[in-house]
């Protein structure tokens, strides 16, 4: 009995494998589907300038959920603003990266980026509060 069960073990085990192996193929072997449609030249404009105007509404919030942190604040709002480009990109349909596209290109069209919109990073230090 113990030999049949030691059988039924390995084989078991190796459809297990064999099903993994195949999962493993096809999932490296499928193409994505195209998307749908991508942002027109107008589109991109449009998305660009509505981030833009929530921009100073996602800065300030971040301001006042971690004051003294300009490093969490810049997450905080990179957080608010990948939120707001995911569902633009499910509600137009297209890829986000059209979305963060269309964001750069107006971010970047109108010369010197004036506060409260910035177009670099902060430094990641210490929290002021772990000091």
């Amino acid at each position: 009995m113990g030999t049949h069960w030691r059988r039924a073990s390995v084989a078991g085990w190796l459809v297990l494998a064999l099903c993994g192996a195949t999962a493993v193929v096809r999932a490296a072997t499928s193409r994505s589907p195209p998307p749908e449609r991508r942002l027109s030249p107008a589109e991109r404009v449009e998305v660009g300038r509505a981030a833009a105007a929530e921009e100073p509404g996602w800065r300030l919030r971040s301001r006042h959920s971690f004051p003294g942190d300009p490093w969490s604040q810049d997450d905080d709002f990179g957080a608010s603003e990948r939120s707001w480009a995911v569902d633009e990109a499910r509600r137009r349909r297209v890829p986000v990266t059209d979305v963060f596209g269309a964001i750069d290109e107006e971010l970047h069209a109108a010369g010197p980026v004036a506060p409260p919109r910035k177009a670099t990073a902060s430094p990641c230090k210490p929290r002021p509060f772990y000091d």
